[in-house]
């Protein structure tokens, strides 16, 4: 076994070592920003390596976050600082390094579904997953069937992030200790163990400035970021999962079909424009007219160039008449497809949205910032979308999002109970 140096750990990271070498299979160190979280997890994993030849992996959602973060920066700073006289061998077309006993420790992201499969088809000691509040619960649950390694190492699954809301799954799974798939109590709450670690444990390591320049946030970032606590901002959103640093991006309209979800008003008039690239749906353009009707909104769709899209409208668009005409027959008189559609009830409508947006299978460009707003903004009062006062324009471009996903990838009759739970 390579000499592992000794090397002067804050009392925080002495006492979140100690919490990972603990029975339990499942340990969460999460907290603010800087505060030595994903160091002290890849040290860990690289002595599980040293003790027994086995193979461990840690994830995150996109491969280019991981490869940046952990295989360019983290994992040669641990190997330099904790272990500089371990030789291991970099394999850098795959991204995994090798210690002299065979040990493997792989590096990947779930964007990558080439490699997905490849990791889904090995067996692993321990299963690290990196900023895990970008994390679907699925998707976690998936991989974890594949900590199944057959050696004399106990298995470990390691959780690392900044604190999300209070209804991400970890805040349910690692502190109320209750099972986010059905909001029951864990049949096992003793395996699933966390630690609160923040930048002010570790100043030994950081400069102060830097928690100066953390104090300078604004409350929600403060605290998420400074003290590392899970956020109560989102009791009542509506859409909950969305998160502007995961969901939005700079987009490109692609060659193919663009659908159009479609809400007729008259004040305002909204339409959200999306496609399919792969598995997500990339909404690239809005339209959101004010004292409108359904030939004004027709025409601004064609001068974006949409002219001949697929709409997907609020189904009531059929017999409503916003100008005369039915919406329907508007549209398609100026060349539009309708796509024949139900409305769902409004709060399958929604779990189907925060559904697609926990699997980080929505993408926004920033330029829909009318969508990005209703996301951030709507909420619900007395169990209906909040329309009244300041709120009047809300909820109508959201809808048109919601629509169009439920039509092209609504939710399943299995996943409603789980979606549904807050």
């Amino acid at each position: 076994m390579a000499q592992i140096q000794s090397f002067k750990k804050t009392t925080k990271q002495k006492e979140a070592t100690a919490l990972m070498a603990g029975p339990q299979r499942h340990t969460m160190l999460f907290g603010g920003s800087r505060s030595g979280k994903t160091f002290n997890i890849v040290r860990a994993i690289i002595i599980r390596m040293c003790k027994v030849k086995s193979r461990h992996i840690s994830l995150r959602q996109t491969f280019n976050s991981a490869k940046t973060s952990i295989w360019m920066d983290t994992l040669p700073t641990v190997l330099n600082v904790c272990f500089p006289d371990l030789k291991v061998e970099w394999n850098r077309s795959d991204f995994f390094i090798r210690t002299p006993n065979g040990s493997e420790y792989f590096i990947g992201g779930l964007d990558d579904a080439k490699r997905v499969e490849k990791h889904l088809g090995k067996e692993f000691s321990t299963v690290h997953f990196n900023e895990c509040s970008q994390l679907s619960h699925s998707a976690v649950q998936m991989l974890l069937t594949r900590l199944a390694e057959k050696n004399d190492l106990a298995k470990k699954a390691y959780y690392d992030q900044n604190p999300p809301a209070k209804s991400h799954w970890t805040y349910w799974q690692f502190v109320k200790k209750l099972n986010p798939a059905d909001g029951e109590p864990l049949k096992d709450p003793e395996n699933y163990q966390s630690i609160l670690m923040n930048p002010v444990d570790n100043l030994e390591n950081i400069d102060s400035e830097y928690i100066s320049m953390l104090e300078s946030l604004p409350e929600k970032e403060r605290n998420r970021f400074l003290y590392g606590q899970f956020t109560d901002s989102d009791d009542g959103q509506v859409y909950y999962e969305f998160n502007r640093e995961f969901h939005v991006e700079q987009l490109e309209r692609v060659p193919g079909t663009v659908f159009c979800g479609t809400d007729f008003n008259v004040d305002p008039a909204t339409s959200v424009l999306f496609q399919q690239v792969n598995d997500e749906w990339h909404v690239i353009d809005e339209v959101f007219l004010r004292n409108s009707d359904t030939y004004k909104l027709a025409h601004e769709l064609e001068r974006k160039g949409y002219r001949g899209c697929t709409i997907i409208p609020d189904s009531t668009g059929k017999n409503r008449k916003t100008s005369g005409k039915s919406d329907f027959d508007i549209l398609k008189e100026r060349g539009f497809r309708i796509m024949p559609t139900r409305n769902p009830f409004v709060i399958d409508r929604v779990n189907n949205v925060n559904r697609l947006l926990a699997a980080n299978r929505v993408k926004i460009d920033p330029k829909c910032k009318k969508l990005i707003n209703d996301l951030e903004k709507v909420a619900w009062k007395d169990n209906k979308l909040d329309q009244k006062g300041d709120n009047k324009l809300l909820t109508h471009v959201s809808d048109c999002l919601g629509y169009g996903l439920w039509a092209l990838d609504k939710i399943t009759l299995n996943e409603k109970k789980i979606i549904t739970l807050r």
